[in-house]
């Protein structure tokens, strides 16, 4: 047996917060994506107004 044991309650804790960290995860690309295309809005208008 290994020195650290987890009960159910502990084990059913931590693997909700797995699957919840999972599911941010999923979302980062999407809001990488979304922070690619604020900073292409801001050369274009750095770009188009102030050269």
């Amino acid at each position: 047996m290994s020195p650290v044991e987890l009960n159910r309650a502990q084990h059913a804790e931590l693997q909700r917060e797995i699957d919840q960290n999972r599911r941010w995860e999923l979302r980062l690309p999407v809001y990488g994506g979304i922070a690619l295309l604020v900073l292409a809005a801001i050369v274009v208008v750095r770009v188009v107004f102030f050269s």
